[in-house]
């Protein structure tokens, strides 16, 4: 799934709606979401906390947006995967 995949699903929801992330389907939890971060953002990180000096190719620029999980708010719902969009 792209950011513009997930934009556009998202789009046709109501803007209060809360965001919650389901894991593990045979056993489902929900999850609140406590943000998002990126590979750039990890790549930045990485490099602030190493003493290393090498450079890379990586143009900064994100490539992969992970949604980073938060608490544990309950039990979820198997049907949830056949129903993903």
């Amino acid at each position: 799934m792209t950011v513009k995949d997930l934009r556009d699903i998202l789009s046709a929801l109501p803007d209060d709606a809360e965001v919650r992330l389901m894991h593990q389907p045979n056993w489902p939890f929900e999850y609140s979401v406590a943000g998002t971060c990126t590979d750039a953002d990890l790549a930045r990180e990485d490099e602030s906390e190493s003493t290393d000096d090498d450079d890379d190719d990586d143009d900064g620029e994100p490539k992969v947006v992970y949604l980073v999980e938060g608490s544990q708010l309950g039990y979820g719902d198997k049907h949830a995967w056949n129903l993903a969009r």
